[in-house]
């Protein structure tokens, strides 16, 4: 009888501070968009993955207890097993792609907007769990589905409606470049995190061990993307250019937002961490009428209203629901 309050209990702080990471982390990232000089997206996902790999191997020292013995770990963990690390070469390549298109999404959508879009991955997280776990779907998560993406339709064309007539045509361009973003995020976070499901519950391998390879493996990936892309701009100004205390600590709630989310598909399912979008997107649109800029030329309207109560009942039909 004691063991189902404990998991209850370590389901319910993990949930906790995933919702409070994720959003503090999407406020600080909204806001590090809009500082007068620019940060590379590209350096902040790197720095990312390096804290996380960096944590990992704290935590597998901390397991092993002895130095000599932990790195030895480490470096199993990272060259004398491909076969596994090969394994999590997807969902890293896919966490990678999702967290360079979230910051560009970021500069050409306000948070709001993005958090109830970006909602839509409840629906590639729901269609990649059922081919690659087979798991039953019921009706009222199919019919959350469709309440979810009428809303976020909704919230779109408010956006549309919102826009002032002398830049309407700059703007749409923008905010369909965001958008697009979004989707492709959504795409990204689903079936990397159905897949990671399935490596973390199909084999006893330690988390913090799974951890590191996804990180080496990221942060590889990166690399190979800073210097195709941003390598002259990080020649002519530097690699922590425009890094300020938002930055800096919105890098750092990235990587532990990563981390939690590996412990909640460990010990519980992809589903439980949606559960914590509802309080998010009622937070940021508090907080967004009044610390964002942008907020004046996007007037809450009926369609915006409408969607957002859409994607909130949505949220609490998918997750109540089995």
């Amino acid at each position: 009888m004691g063991a189902a309050p404990s998991k209850q209990l370590l389901s319910g702080g993990l949930f906790g501070l995933y919702v409070g990471v994720n959003l503090s982390n999407l406020l600080l990232a909204a806001a590090s968009q809009r500082q007068q000089t620019k940060y590379i997206n590209s350096t902040a996902v790197a720095l990312s993955e390096v804290i996380k790999g960096i944590t990992s191997v704290m935590s597998i020292a901390a397991t092993e207890k002895n130095l000599k013995t932990a790195a030895a770990v480490v470096l199993q963990t990272l060259l004398k097993d491909p076969v596994e690390l090969a394994k999590v070469a997807i969902p890293a390549t896919l966490y990678t792609i999702q967290n360079n298109v979230i910051y560009a999404a970021l500069s050409h959508l306000d948070a709001v907007t993005f958090q109830i879009t970006y909602q839509l991955k409840i629906v590639a997280s729901l269609i990649s769990t059922r081919l690659l776990l087979g798991g039953r779907v019921s009706r009222a998560r199919w019919a959350s589905i469709v309440l979810l993406t009428a809303g976020v339709i909704l919230v779109q064309l408010s956006m549309l409606n919102g826009s002032d007539a002398q830049d309407s045509s700059e703007w749409s361009k923008n905010h369909l470049v965001g958008l697009l973003g979004v989707l492709l995020a959504c795409g990204c976070s689903g079936l990397a995190g159905a897949v990671m499901e399935a490596l973390l519950k199909s084999k006893e391998v330690p988390i913090s061990k799974r951890n590191l390879q996804v990180a080496a493996v990221s942060l590889l990936l990166q690399a190979v993307h800073i210097v195709t892309n941003d390598f002259s701009k990080i020649a002519a100004d530097g690699f922590f250019q425009g890094y300020t205390p938002v930055v800096w600590s919105m890098v750092v709630l990235d990587s532990v937002g990563g981390l939690l989310v590996s412990f909640l598909l460990k010990y519980t399912t992809s589903a439980l961490k949606n559960f914590g979008a509802p309080i998010g997107i009622i937070a940021n649109c508090l907080v967004s009428r009044y610390v964002n800029a942008k907020a004046e030329r996007k007037p809450v309207n009926r369609k915006f209203v409408a969607g957002t109560s859409l994607v909130l009942l949505a949220l609490g039909m998918y997750t109540t629901s089995s």
